[in-house]
């Protein structure tokens, strides 16, 4: 079950332009995302000699990043403006953000 605060219209990310997916963050809680994000996938390496004792491996380190990702993809998804979707450039961009 999920909070209802996830589904408040505060959007944390513009949409692209062109192609699909989230764009440049609109506000601090996506920079934040952001930057704890980057911050996680930098630290897979040393996090592993840490809690483990030894260096990862190709594999752990793949699996590692998948699981940071997928969280971090599934809010960038949530919380960009106009969703996700294949837009062609500007005349579509500006389409999907008229109100």
């Amino acid at each position: 079950m999920y909070s209802l605060a996830f589904e408040m219209t505060d959007y944390w990310f513009r949409p692209k332009q062109s192609g699909i997916g989230a764009g440049v963050p609109t506000n601090w809680k996506g920079w934040a995302l952001f930057l704890a994000y980057v911050a996680a996938i930098l630290a897979i390496p040393s996090g592993f000699v840490l809690a483990v004792g030894h260096e990862a491996t190709v594999v752990e380190r793949f699996i590692a990043f998948v699981v940071i990702s997928v969280p971090f993809l599934y809010i960038a998804w949530r919380k960009t403006e106009g969703g996700w979707r294949w837009r062609r450039g500007d005349e579509d961009f500006d389409d999907q953000t008229e109100r």
